[in-house]
């Protein structure tokens, strides 16, 4: 064969003659005959399925590299037209490189998928926080929810406003508090001058405590302002409070005493109301239906003497003590 007729044929040229026939076919291969079809073969679709092809070639071609490099054109005919395992290996690589970009398309909508439903579920979660705390609202508000914030409150261990390592121990303080355990019926009225140390000796005897409610009247109508404070209604609401105290305090055998404690500090500027803590501690002292209050009030000296006064011209016997 003449020289100048001679063509040397590497394997670029024949990823270039693929790339043309290839797109050759996607310009000019017409659709099915009288059948519609939703994507017609067009010049775009045919160069991606070019480039599947080429990345084909590229992975199947340089294993026969080594074969055809250097011959002519007829020779690489003649070559290649026996090796049907080089285009089988084609085609099936082109299969796998179109089953590996359907492979990434349904992994990127698995993604898409779960972003969403990842979503979905955190609006969920706040949805449902936002009733939660709404429900929480409502049955805080409600009068069971403010017997039962009234009671948790009452039922905490109590504590002295003076830290105990300054409080220095008195005799009365021990005498309150076997008061306070052997209690079963009538008030007990503290009273002491001014500054004499009732308020003190009387919050430390009832350290530790549970079931006490501690209240500081300054007005007339101070058991509104109680109710209020607890957050309770009424007198009706606060006795059920108290009565469910009592049965709590069963489950604290070793606590200072099984009746509720309603402990009331009246300043010596407080010149109302004293009536009021009369029949107060009438009302709640009586053991009705297992509600039965120990009031203790603590007092200046002059109120001590009004309230010990009143509880005598009313036939009723309390427990006064002047520290």
């Amino acid at each position: 064969m003449n020289r100048r007729h001679q063509v040397r044929v590497k394997p670029c040229m024949v990823l270039v003659g693929g790339f043309s026939l290839m797109k050759l076919m996607g310009a000019f291969v017409p659709p099915p005959q009288g059948k519609a079809v939703p994507v017609r073969c067009t010049p775009h679709l045919g160069a991606r399925l070019v480039g599947h092809v080429v990345g084909s070639c590229i992975m199947v071609a340089p294993a026969y590299a080594s074969d055809t490099s250097g011959l002519d054109f007829q020779q690489f005919v003649e070559e290649f037209a026996g090796k049907k395992d080089f285009f089988a290996a084609l085609a099936s690589a082109t299969l796998s490189v179109a089953g590996a970009t359907l492979s990434v398309a349904g992994t990127a909508v698995a993604v898409a998928q779960l972003d969403q439903a990842k979503r979905s579920a955190d609006e969920a979660k706040v949805s449902a926080d936002e009733a939660k705390r709404s429900a929480d609202e409502a049955f805080k508000a409600s009068p069971e929810g403010k017997i039962q914030q009234a009671l948790a409150k009452a039922m905490e261990p109590f504590e002295p406003s003076r830290p105990q390592d300054e409080v220095i121990q008195r005799p009365v303080m021990e005498t309150l508090r076997q008061r306070i355990a052997s209690w079963q019926q009538h008030a007990t009225i503290i009273g002491g001058r001014y500054q004499s140390g009732k308020s003190v000796a009387t919050e430390e005897a009832l350290r530790g405590a549970r079931g006490v409610v501690r209240f500081t009247i300054r007005s007339a109508d101070w058991n509104r302002w109680m109710f209020e404070e607890l957050k309770v209604e009424d007198g009706g609401l606060f006795k059920e409070v108290m009565r469910r105290a009592r049965e709590k305090l069963k489950d604290f055998p070793d606590n200072l005493t099984k009746f509720p404690i309603l402990l009331l500090e009246v300043p010596r500027t407080t010149t109302e109301g004293i009536n009021l803590i009369s029949s107060t501690a009438k009302d709640v002292a009586t053991d009705k239906i297992g509600s039965a209050i120990h009031v203790i009030v603590s007092a200046s000296r002059r109120q001590w003497r009004w309230l010990l006064m009143l509880e005598e011209l009313k036939g009723r016997k309390t427990f006064g003590l002047a520290t």
